[in-house]
């Protein structure tokens, strides 16, 4: 069961930061925080902490409308993301 849901969030977060990056690049706020906050859910359910947070500052920025913390945040949800990312493939090439 376990190993289910790292494969399925390390298949899913990629196609998830493609979407908030994209929302980035059009500078759509909005879209900005629906993917940041379905990218946040995922990240919480496998305990990658650093990384929701960085999602839910994301998430929060859009929402007031603080555009221009948004570059700066998706390139540390871009670090945190392939940090974990790597963690979990390791974990699950264990398996």
């Amino acid at each position: 069961m376990l190993g289910a849901l790292l494969t399925t969030f390390v298949e899913d977060a990629p196609v998830r930061f493609a979407a908030l990056e994209q929302a980035a690049q059009s500078d759509d706020a909005k879209a900005i925080e629906t993917a940041a906050h379905a990218f946040k859910s995922g990240a919480g359910t496998v305990h990658a902490t650093v990384l929701a947070t960085a999602l839910a500052n994301a998430e929060s920025a859009a929402r007031g409308g603080h555009l221009e913390a948004i570059t700066e945040l998706i390139e540390q949800i871009r670090r945190e993301h392939h940090a974990v990312l790597g963690e979990l493939e390791a974990f699950l090439g264990d398996k």
